[in-house]
C-alpha cells in the first residue's frame, strides 16, 4: 500500500488562524458594540500576587507548589493553573505603593473558580498560601488582586479584611495621599469603595 500522507502541521495552522482572524473579530465586535474588544467568553480566573525579597522567591514558589500538589485528590478544590512569577524593578513614582523602590520578586497564585465545589473551597487554600507568604516571608500584596483573606466569626474565609488592608500603607503615606485627595476631590465624589479602606487607621 502507498505510504500514509504526512501529518498536517495543525499547530502551525491553528496558531496562524488565531492570529489572522484577530482583525476580523475586532471589526465585527466594533460594529456590534462600538469597541474593538473581541474576547466574548472567558472563565472566572482568581489571582492573588505578592511582592517578596528576591532571596525568598524560591521558597515562595516552592510552598505554593506543595499546596497545589496536596490538592491533587481533593474533592472540593484542586488547583488548576500554574503559579507565575516575575522580577519587578519598583520605582519611587507613587505615594501609595506597597513596597519600597528596588528589585522585587512578584509571586502569583492563580486558579479557575469554576472547578471548585464552592467559593469557600478555593478561598481557604488561597488563605493558606497568603498566610505563609505574609507571615513567614514578609510579603506585601499586589494592590489590584485578591488579598487579605481572613476567617470570619461564622468560620467562612473572605478576602479584603478590614484589619489587613489598613496595614498596607504607613501613616505617612495615608496622610500625604489624603491631603492631596482632599485638595483634588473636596466633595468626596471618589471617596468610596475599597480604596478608602486602605487609608483608614487600624483599630
Amino acid at each position: 500500500p502507498p505510504p500514509p500522507p504526512p501529518p498536517l502541521p495543525l499547530a502551525r495552522i491553528m496558531s496562524r488562524q488565531a492570529i489572522v482572524q484577530i482583525p476580523n473579530m475586532a471589526a465585527k465586535l466594533s460594529r456590534k458594540y462600538n469597541d474593538g474588544f473581541f474576547l466574548t467568553h472567558a472563565p472566572a480566573a482568581l489571582a492573588a500576587a505578592y511582592f517578596v525579597h528576591p532571596s525568598k522567591g524560591f521558597e515562595a514558589m516552592d510552598f505554593l507548589r506543595r499546596v497545589q500538589l496536596n490538592s491533587t485528590n481533593d474533592k472540593d478544590f484542586m488547583w488548576n493553573l500554574p503559579g507565575e512569577f516575575r522580577f519587578i524593578n519598583v520605582q519611587d513614582s507613587a505615594v501609595l505603593q506597597p513596597v519600597e523602590p528596588g528589585l522585587w520578586f512578584n509571586a502569583q497564585m492563580i486558579s479557575f473558580a469554576d472547578l471548585a465545589k464552592n467559593d469557600q473551597a478555593w478561598k481557604k487554600d488561597f488563605k493558606v498560601v497568603e498566610d505563609y507568604w505574609i507571615n513567614e516571608l514578609g510579603a506585601k500584596p499586589h494592590m489590584g488582586k485578591l488579598m487579605g483573606f481572613r476567617e470570619q466569626d461564622n468560620g467562612e474565609v473572605e478576602p479584603f479584611a478590614d484589619e489587613y488592608v489598613c496595614t498596607i500603607y504607613s501613616n505617612e503615606q495615608k496622610q500625604a495621599f489624603s491631603a492631596y485627595r482632599e485638595q483634588m476631590d473636596p466633595d468626596g465624589l471618589f471617596a468610596t469603595g475599597l480604596g478608602m479602606k486602605f487609608l483608614l487607621p487600624c483599630v
